[in-house]
């Protein structure tokens, strides 16, 4: 009988942060900070990490408290703090009796944004129901927020251009944590508060509020703007435009709120 191979995943841990203009402490520039997990398909696109129960992150010692829970996808931690410091990032999995996977993870701030790949490793002797988790027909992250857009899951804008009539549905998912102090640190993963000179929620609405001609003019201005690292997919056989509001940054988000606001008080 062939020897069983073990089973690989992939996932990233990334990290992302800004200077919040007019802060200092010890005289270092106050800069708030946010890591997220993803999972990595077989073709480099982003997938859910069902087999992950919660992920805990261990801070610097003089976070309060200094460990935290987040236990939903994608497992968002957001904070605010002036100095770098080497974090530790423990997976727990679905299986209670797999052993947690430790990342020692570098919070640095010499790039507003980086990624680091690891590989996660399991046995292939586990658990029926582990396995299935393990070995489930991946779907992607984008495919999940559209089929679930109905439920409140993200934030999506729609244009059909067919019948220049236009939907655009809410669908932001806040991050549940365990959270045991009213400080200034946020599990979540909204957006709310990393791009907190928007609302992206009242947004969302204005989009609602816009004329056909004025959301076709807003996806030209959307797809100016673009950059890599934003969600922003055309589907021209649909008729629709997806945006993650969540992705695109404070200067284009201000620019829609701009243009929002002359179309709809001009």
């Amino acid at each position: 009988m062939p020897q069983q191979k073990n089973i690989t995943k992939e996932i990233k841990v990334i990290t992302e942060q800004r200077i919040v203009k007019g802060q200092k402490k010890h005289g270092f520039p106050m800069r708030r900070w946010k890591i997220s997990l993803m999972g990595v398909g077989a073709n480099g696109e982003e997938e859910p990490l069902p087999y992950v129960d919660r992920v805990e992150y261990l801070l610097h010692q003089t976070f309060e408290p200094p460990l935290r829970k987040v236990s939903e996808y994608p497992f968002t931690l957001q904070e605010k703090g002036w100095g770098e410091f080497d974090m530790k990032v423990m997976l727990y999995f679905a299986d209670k009796s797999t052993t947690p996977y430790v990342v020692d993870h570098d919070l640095n701030f010499q790039l507003e944004r980086y990624e680091v790949s690891h590989t996660l490793t399991f046995k292939p002797d586990m658990k029926p129901s582990f396995l299935k988790l393990l070995n489930q027909p991946a779907e992607t992250v984008s495919n999940k927020e559209s089929n679930a857009s109905k439920n409140g899951s993200g934030m999506d804008t729609k244009t059909n251009k067919r019948r220049r009539e236009d939907v655009q549905k809410p669908r932001a998912k806040r991050i549940k944590s365990d959270r045991s102090s009213d400080d200034d640190s946020t599990a979540a993963g909204s957006g709310d508060d990393w791009n907190d000179e928007i609302d992206i929620h009242a947004l969302a609405e204005k989009f609602q509020q816009l004329q056909a001609d004025d959301l076709l003019d807003l996806v030209q201005l959307v797809k100016a703007n673009q950059t890599s690292d934003m969600y922003i997919k055309e589907d021209g056989e649909a008729g629709e435009f997806h945006i993650d509001l969540r992705t695109l940054g404070p200067d284009l988000l201000h620019q829609l709120w701009q243009f929002c606001a002359k179309r709809l008080d001009g």
